[in-house]
């Protein structure tokens, strides 16, 4: 599939995305869920500002899974992370796209294509399995608080994430990065992109950071952690808009939502998928629909208020020069 056709096909399924998010409205009381919004007006904005907590945690895991192969300070792997997440949030990248521009962020500042590859990948597996293990923590929140039939789906959900998580390390111990490196030769003679020809070594560089059990532990932890302060970010959400609903809910409705996200990292922003799993979990947690429906479309609008900014800035500061530039071993030679 070549290039443009790969770019219709994530534009399409965006704007089919985008279209369940207005069905969703649609199909329930779109003037009570606009209402919540603008009462919540000045919340949203703490939501916004809460935000940054999650993400500077996800950041020093970052920075932590990179400690054995450059040390930086923790302003860069913010600005990294922040560039990341934004694009992964409201470019039609499919989810993936963003992780490649965040570490492309990294390399521009110091760390060099090859580190920066090998971090992002790393930092990737680390959130994937500490997600795993939210996830399991929120089914066990489930389960004390009552989860009814939803919760063997759930069970189900998370025995194929352990699976996943489990092939993908074994994946990356035996070899699965040289096959990386191959593919990555082919397109740089096909393209004449000769800075991927500095990612030779990817499949020892990575298992070079793997041998420093304390980053990788330190990784983890605050990843973990990052996740947990994103269940405080739906329990916040849920206040400003006048729900009473405690932490362990929230807690749920993230970790399970979250999940939702990643299986569909094939559609940009998960866009109608994390909106429609939010307003069914609240929903199973006796929200009234407008207000569960509200609490998905704050994220939205959370997203709206702190990315798109985001994007704008890093294209002022670093999208011309990369588009004057666009190989990175040019820009370093």
């Amino acid at each position: 599939m070549s290039r443009h056709a790969i770019k219709a096909a994530t534009a399409v399924v965006g704007l089919a995305g985008l279209c369940g998010i207005i069905a969703l409205v649609a199909s329930q009381n779109a003037e009570a869920v606009l209402q919540l919004l603008l009462g919540a007006s000045g919340g949203i904005l703490l939501v916004v500002a809460f935000h940054l907590l999650p993400m500077a945690c996800s950041a020093l895991a970052w920075r932590a899974a990179m400690r054995p192969l450059w040390s930086a300070g923790p302003g860069i792997f913010l600005w990294a992370r922040l560039v990341r997440e934004s694009a992964n949030a409201v470019l039609p990248v499919a989810q993936v796209g963003g992780n490649v521009l965040g570490a492309r962020v990294l390399a521009l500042h110091g760390a060099g294509t090859l580190p920066a590859g090998a971090g992002m990948l790393v930092d990737l597996t680390i959130e994937f399995l500490t997600q795993i293990l939210f996830f399991a923590i929120g089914l066990v929140v489930l389960l004390l608080i009552g989860g009814g039939d939803s919760l063997r789906w759930a069970g189900l959900g998370l025995g194929i994430a352990v699976l996943m998580g489990m092939g993908f390390v074994l994946a990356q111990r035996w070899g699965m990065f040289r096959l990386f490196e191959r593919l990555l030769g082919r397109i740089a003679q096909q393209f004449d992109w000769s800075a991927l020809g500095g990612l030779s070594g990817l499949h020892d560089t990575v298992l070079a950071i793997y041998r420093d059990r304390g980053a990788m532990a330190r990784a983890a932890a605050f990843h973990l952690t990052a996740w947990v302060l994103g269940a405080g970010e739906i329990w916040l959400a849920l206040h400003v808009l006048g729900a009473e609903i405690g932490f362990a809910e929230a807690l749920v409705m993230e970790s399970i939502g979250q999940a939702v996200r990643t299986a569909a990292f094939l559609v940009p922003g998960a866009l109608g998928i994390q909106d429609g799993s939010i307003l069914a979990l609240g929903v199973m947690f006796g929200l009234p629909p407008e207000l569960a429906l509200s609490v998905a479309l704050v994220k939205r609008l959370r997203e709206l208020l702190l990315h798109v900014p985001a994007l704008l800035i890093w294209y002022l500061i670093e999208g011309r020069r990369l588009l004057r530039t666009p190989d990175v071993a040019r820009e370093q030679a």
